[in-house]
């Protein structure tokens, strides 16, 4: 794969997440949760994610890394790798701790993790002879 198919990919997907991440405070696209226990600004996003404050902020934190790799990271594939390991760490710590540091997460978010993780794991564990600068 070229490296600019890499950068390519990176900033659609980094724009993806600053995407959901913006949507977390929308009313009305956020479900407010039903939860007795819930805070304020905990809902669902399109009725699936669950989302709060604290997760949309690291919604838009994981989507300018990713955009930032896309477009002026000066190693691409490193910044994808590291990206991997955050989205496998949040994959696996869902499982662990539901409620990590005030972070809502359910099933749908362990499975978007997971796909992240995976993604960004081909996009930064490709072969270096594999890739050129075309």
């Amino acid at each position: 794969m070229k490296e600019s198919t890499v950068r390519k990919i990176s900033l659609a997907f980094g724009a993806v997440y600053l995407l959901i991440g913006l949507l977390g405070f929308i009313p009305g696209v956020t479900v407010p949760s039903q939860r007795p226990d819930a805070v304020p600004g905990e809902g669902l996003l399109l009725g699936i994610f669950a989302v709060n404050v604290i997760h949309n902020l690291a919604h838009l934190a994981l989507g300018a890394v990713l955009v930032w790799a896309g477009t002026l990271a000066a190693h691409p594939l490193a910044v994808n790798r590291f990206m991997a390991v955050v989205f496998l760490v949040l994959f696996v710590g869902s499982f662990i701790a539901p409620i990590v540091e005030g972070v809502n997460l359910n099933p749908a978010d362990s499975l978007l993790h997971l796909a992240s993780a995976l993604l960004t794991g081909y996009l930064g564990f490709q072969r270096p002879r594999a890739l050129s600068a075309g």
